[in-house]
């Protein structure tokens, strides 16, 4: 009776502080409640089996691994919810761009048409034929009236235009 009091009494003495301590970690009461709990419970089967050498380090070791446990499956279910949430998502919800690119990117575009257009007639002429309709510089050059080297030059002053415009 001696040894089931005194582990009763340890335990009374006990609690408060484990509840105490599993608190500040968690920053929630019932989950702290619960972790003491079990880890009393624990303590306490154990007791039964075993003396322990140090029940106050038993118990808040062992309150510690259960919060740790819990602070995982929590992860790990945390996880699966977002892997769920965005399997709800169609493909379209989960590719398409936010409204903020959506809109850099017509305003981007905007500033490449208007560079397009003040660019000399042969530039962009040149661009427009090598981008636009995908013809190489030899079917440039014969189309133009000019050699293959112009074309290069063309297309290399275009790009520079648009880079600067860009940049």
């Amino acid at each position: 009776m001696t040894k089931e009091f005194n582990a009763t009494s340890l335990m009374d003495e006990l609690a408060v502080p484990l509840v105490r301590y599993l608190s500040k970690k968690t920053q929630n009461n019932e989950d702290a409640n619960d972790l003491a709990q079990e880890a009393l419970l624990r303590m306490h089967t154990f007791q039964q089996t075993k003396e322990l050498d140090n029940a106050k380090a038993f118990l808040f070791k062992t309150a510690n691994n259960l919060l740790i446990d819990q602070l995982r499956r929590t992860k790990v279910h945390n996880k699966y919810l977002d892997i769920e949430m965005l399997d709800d998502q169609t493909d379209e919800e989960k590719y398409s761009p936010s409204a903020e690119r959506t809109v850099c990117a017509e305003q981007e575009l905007a500033q490449i048409y208007k560079t397009v257009e003040l660019m000399p007639e042969k530039v962009r002429r040149a661009f427009l034929m090598h981008r636009g309709t995908d013809m190489t510089y030899p079917q440039i050059a014969k189309d133009m009236g000019v050699t293959t080297s112009m074309v290069e030059k063309y297309i290399v002053q275009a790009l520079k235009l648009l880079r600067d415009e860009i940049a």
